[in-house]
Formats: C-alpha cells, structure tokens, sequence
C-alpha cells in the first residue's frame, strides 16, 4: 500500500513537471499580435522599494544566502538577522525555527508566503501552522522579504512573531544547470530554463522560468537517512495590455526520507550508543505538495494599482515518529511509536488589494483589500511499530475558513514625519467531525478586531527640526510601533477542547517596539531595536501526544541589533545579536524551549567572478523546563566557509560546514522516556546531533 501511495505521489509531481514544461513553452511571435518585433529594445529594470515602518524589516538578497552551506529552503531563513533554524525526524519534515524568543516549533508563530501563497497550514496532523519549506529552490529566489511584529495590517493568521515572503525572480538572464556532491552520500542536481526566444526575448511580453530540484543525502547517521526530495517550479508573467499583467506560477514536490530520532544524552555519555545512532531506525516519513497561483495586476489610473490573485493546493504527509521509547509501551514490547497523518488536504484562496494615491494636501497612499482563505484535512493520529499502524487514537475531519479585510494608510504628516496606520478584521468558522466517533464536533465562529500604528521619524535629517551635518545622525531614523495580532489554533482545540483548556480560537498578540537605524559614511548600516510581545493564550495542539494543552499568557521582552559594513569595495562583514526574555506571565517564570541569545557573524569577500564567504551561528543556553532554577539546554557555535569562482559561462564552489568539527545538537529537549525496555524510566536531554564537518562542491554551467 505504502509503495503504491508512493508512486501515487511521484506521478502527481511528474504530472506537475509537464504542466510546468508545458506553460515554460514560448509560443509563436506571430500568434500574439502585441508582440514586440524581433529588433533590439532597451531594457529599463525599475525596483521599487517599499515603506520601511519598522527597524526590523529587513530585504535579503539573493546573494545574501548564496553562499551558505544550505541543505533545505528553510534554512535560507537564517540569512535575515536574529532567525536560526533546527532539524530533528529526519531531513523532510519541516524545521524548527528560532526567532523573538519563540522556539517556533514548526510555525506556529511565524507566517511565511512564497509568491503570495501562504504556506502555514492550519489544524495540521503534526502541529499548528505546520511549515515545510522543503520544496524551495534556493537558486530561484530574488529575494526574501521580513516583517517581525504584528504590526503589519496586511497579514493576519501566523504574524506574531514575524512574516517572511520568498519572492521568487521572474525572468533569469541566463539558464543554468548545476550539479554538487558531498559526503554522506549528498547529490543535487539544479536545473533552471529561462527562454529568450519569441515573445521572451528582451523587451518582449512575456517573462517566466522553469525549474527543476533533485536531492538526495544519507546524513552522518549509522541508519542511513536515505532522503529524496524532487521539486519543480514554473512561474512567469505576460502583459496582456500595457495596463494588465498576467502572472502565476506552478509547483511539484514530493519526498520521502528515515529519521534517527531523538537520542537520550545519558546512553551517549555512557557509551550504550553513538551519536549519531538511533533507538528506532523505523521512523521518517513521506510529503507531497502540488500548488497553482494566478494573480492579475491591473493599473486602470497612473495613481492606482488592482491586484488579484487566487491559489490552490494539494498536500499529503505521513510521519513515523517515537519519542520516548517504551514509556507506556501498550501492549508490551509494542514500544510508543506513532504515525501523523495529513490526508490528501485541500486549501485554497486568494487576495484581492487596492493601492491608491489621492490628490491631497500632503502626500499619502491608501491600500485596502482582503484575504480569504479554506482548508478541507483529514487529520490522524495512530499507535504504530515498526511502521505498521496497531490502533488509531484520533482521526478529524476538518475545515477552517477565513475572511479578513483590511484598511491601511501611510500620510507624511510632516517631511520628517511618517505614520502608517491599519486596520485588519479577522472572521473564521470551524468545522468538523469526528471519525472514530462517527459523530459531529459542531461548528465555532471567532472575530479577531486588529489595529495597526507604525510612526517614522528623521528629525535631525535636511527637513527635520533639528538638521545635523554629522553624516551618521542625518540618517537617523526612529521607529515606533504598535499592534495586535494572533495566530488561528488548531480546530480540533477548538470544537472539541480538552479539560482545563478554554478553546480560545484566535488568542491575541500585542506588540510594541521602539527603534532606530542609520547609516555611517554610506558604508556601515546599524539597527537597533526594543520590542515586546504578549501573548492572551498560547494554547496549541500537541501533535507529538494528540492533545492540547494551554501554556497560559506568556509575555516576551527583547532586544535586537543588526549592522552591516563594507570595509573595502571588496570586503564586507556583517553581524546581528538578539537577546529575548520569555516568560509565563502566571507564575512569572521562564518559557521552556525559548530562544534567549542568538549571534550569527559573517565576512566576504567579493572581487570579479571570485566570492567566498565564512559564516558564524551561535544559539545561547535555553530554559529546558519552566522551572527556576532548572536544567538547561546546550548551546552552540558553529562555522561554515563557502567560496565559488566564475568565468564564462561556468561556475566552480565548494563549501564546508561546521569547519571546527563541533559536537552540537541541531534540536535538544528535556522529557521523561524509557530508552530500553523493561528498563528504568527518567527524565534526559532528547537531542538531534547537528552535522560533523563535510565537504561539498559543485559545478554549474550557464547558458
């Protein structure tokens, strides 16, 4: 049965690689009667960029993770300051991630887009706001877009601790294939065509690629990982008239991978196992995502701007998972392994949005729109062993949908004063029913009212009140910022609550931050920010122990910093610290699992088709229980080195990761388990070894 879903899934991602090649097709010129004629035409590359109203809104560039040692589209987050991610069940499941003091999870409070799209998905079989980012190809991102805070009017479901937008490129100047290998077994093959012929030439109608991802790697584990992962992707653009573009995209991916699990320390500290050894070589998983995305642009007024956009989604996941061994082990010898499914999911929706720019005394734009969204899942949770299901304990239909409209406004109410206000209404229904029970869990409506404040200021700039001709100072700008937010719990938390929990369906997030950014002698950028958030009701679905449980309200309190310096038109370093305090406002002690200090450092060097770069990640001790004082989670410091050279049309690389050969745990947690049967339960440190030092190189042509 398991082959047969298997193969189901690489025919859907096939399916979609033709549909991909299929819409890549440049059609004829003398088929489309706007065509540009064959003759040379000027390109003119116009980059718009948008309203900074936070000092933590950051723009990473493609080259800002083009030399980083990265195994996964998720840790191409670790580019923008203060984020870092964690992988543990294997190289398919979604990572960890680690931002404002929130370890989290899978995306429980971190929003992410690719190409509009929202990839957060609700009452997932694994956890709330389940982010898998597996399927992006990092060759074919311009750039990333970051907006921590809940500050933001234009996003809602997710947006507490921040929003990310990969923003893939439309049209490349060159088609590439690249190949890499490296140890443990490591093999990717890249393919991306961007077509320069008919309507595609320069100056022509039309713009678009196709891509193609292949990987597989075994890791540094004794049970090899064995992961294939295969993605394709299909995105352009055709201007209908000179008012009304056309654009979408087009996606494929599906994996299958083992996973070594999470290890007790105390077997490894006594030599019972090693490292990178596994209680349970049985666990790992399969994924499958199938994706459409069109949108419209239309600029009816040289002041106005209409955008509309509508997706859909496929997607499907199973997990083998056993995280404390034979703890309850029912019945004997069974072990506590389980299985999440997420069944042939469905989830669709759209955008629609309005910009203006009025005739008004003073200058302002205006920007109102909605967001709706509809997830139809099949959610399961099951006792297994050895990957054969022995009793399943949970299993949901569900169905959540969203309507949110917003208002936004940006004025210049002075020349050295920008405030930007917002207003976001969030209505939800939950739906669903209970399988095994065969019954009905009723339906629930929740509103969610959210305003937004951001204020900008530069009073010591040319038009400030207070004019500086000290070039770090001009500069200088101030932020202050205010919102609510939330992110949508789990439905089953919601229709069908366990005891002692409230089911509070949308628990809100109240943000402020106060900051400042500046730039010194046009070669150092320095930000500085203070912020806080609370959360009403941090309650969520458990998906590792199928219930829910409510952590209360939780207050977080931080600092960031970021600065970036060209030292020389060839050299440059650059470097962020963020320190967070997390805590149960209840009983007023630390949140476990909490990120409390991150640090990642980098320096490179650029010259002609010469770029290397070396990369610095540190992740400081963090609370393992919410007891004080409490045991600890190990903290870590990392090295990678990348360099490539250029010529031609060829590329060579090469890269290193963990160049000191660090022993670090890539995920860690503190609970009770029962790694030998019939033997002692207590409680240890659960980890995820972090990979020794590898090499890999890789050479890409393009044409």
């Amino acid at each position: 049965m398991r082959g047969c879903r298997s193969l189901l899934c690489r025919l859907l991602v096939a399916s979609a690689l033709v549909s991909c090649l299929s819409f890549a097709e440049a059609p004829r010129a003398d088929d489309r009667p706007h065509a540009h004629a064959a003759e040379e035409v000027e390109t003119i590359v116009v980059t718009a960029t948008p309203l900074e109203t936070a000092t933590s809104m950051q723009t990473v560039p493609s080259e800002d993770f083009e030399l980083r040692p990265l195994e996964s589209g998720g840790q191409m987050l670790e580019a923008i300051p203060n984020v870092l991610t964690a992988q543990h069940t294997g190289g398919g499941k979604a990572e960890q991630y680690f931002l404002r003091g929130f370890d989290a999870d899978h995306g429980t409070d971190l929003a992410v887009y690719f190409d509009g799209v929202p990839v957060n998905l609700r009452g997932h079989a694994h956890g709330q706001g389940f982010l898998d980012l597996h399927f992006v190809t990092p060759e074919t991102i311009d750039r990333m877009d970051a907006t921590k805070g809940p500050y933001d009017a234009r996003y809602g479901d997710f947006a507490t601790a921040a929003v990310i937008e990969y923003v893939p490129a439309i049209a490349f100047d060159r088609s590439q294939l690249r190949l890499s290998y490296g140890e443990f077994d490591t093999f990717r093959a890249v393919g991306v065509l961007s077509p320069r012929v008919g309507p595609f030439e320069a100056g022509g109608p039309a713009r678009g690629f196709l891509s193609f991802e292949a990987y597989h790697t075994d890791g540094p584990f004794e049970n090899d990982e064995n992961l294939w992962r295969y993605s394709a992707l299909a995105r352009g653009e055709v201007d209908l008239s000179p008012e009304l573009t056309l654009s979408g995209h087009l996606l494929g991916y599906y994996a299958d991978w083992n996973a070594s699990g999470l290890i007790p320390k105390d077997l490894v500290q006594d030599g019972t196992i090693d490292r990178f050894d596994s209680l349970d070589p049985s666990e790992g998983g399969d994924t499958t995502r199938v994706q459409g995305k069109l949108q419209l642009d239309w600029y009816p007024l040289p002041n106005g701007h209409l955008s509309a956009n509508a997706y859909v989604s496929y997607y499907d996941f199973e997990l083998f998972s056993n995280f404390t061994y034979f703890l309850v082990d029912d019945p004997p010898g069974s072990g506590d392994g389980i299985v999440q499914r997420d069944r042939d999911r469905v989830y669709a929706g759209g955008r629609v949005e309005y910009h203006h720019t009025p005739e008004a005394p003073f200058p302002i734009r205006l920007r109102g729109g909605f967001e709706t969204r509809y997830d139809d899942a099949r959610v399961v949770l099951a006792d297994q062993t050895n990957r054969r299901v022995t009793d399943k304990t949970r299993d949901e239909s569900l169905e959540t949908f969203s309507l949110e409209p917003y208002l936004e406004a940006d004025a210049e109410l002075l020349p050295w004063i920008v405030a930007n206000a917002g207003l976001r209404f969030a209505w939800f229904r939950f739906d669903g029913r209970d399988q095994l029970a065969g019954r009905g869990l009723g339906s629930e409506n929740e509103t969610r009212w959210l305003p937004k404040l951001n204020l900008t200021l530069t009073p010591f700039s040319e038009v400030g009140p207070l004019p500086v001709d000290v070039d770090g100072i001009r500069n200088l700008a101030l932020f202050a910022n205010f919102g609510l937010g939330y992110h949508s719990n789990d439905g089953r938390a919601v229709l069908d609550p366990d005891p002692g929990t409230n089911g509070d369906a949308l628990p809100r997030a109240t943000g402020a931050e106060a900051g400042v950014r500046t730039r010194l002698w046009e070669r150092v950028d320095v930000a500085l920010a203070g912020w806080w958030l609370n959360l009403d009701d941090e309650l969520v679905f458990v998906g590792d122990e199928g219930t829910t449980e409510s952590a209360g309200e939780t207050n977080r309190l931080g600092v960031e910093f970021a600065a970036t310096v060209q030292i020389l038109d060839w050299w440059y370093a650059r470097g962020d610290v963020a320190y967070t305090s997390a805590r149960l406002d209840d009983d007023d002690v630390p949140l476990a699992q909490a990120p409390r200090f991150i640090a990642k450092a980098a320096t490179g060097v650029r010259y002609e088709g010469f770029a290397a770069e070396l990369n610095l990640r540190h992740l400081g001790e963090r609370y393992a229980t919410d007891e004080r004082p409490g045991p600890k989670l190990s903290d870590y410091t990392v090295l990678d080195f990348a360099a490539r050279y250029r010529w031609g049309f060829l590329e060579l690389g090469f890269a290193v990761e963990n160049l000191t050969d660090t022993n670090w745990n890539s995920s860690e947690f503190f609970y009770e388990s029962r790694p030998i049967e019939n033997g002692t339960a207590s409680e240890d440190f659960h980890f995820s070894p972090g990979n020794p030092r590898n090499v890999r190189a890789w050479i890409t042509g393009y044409f």
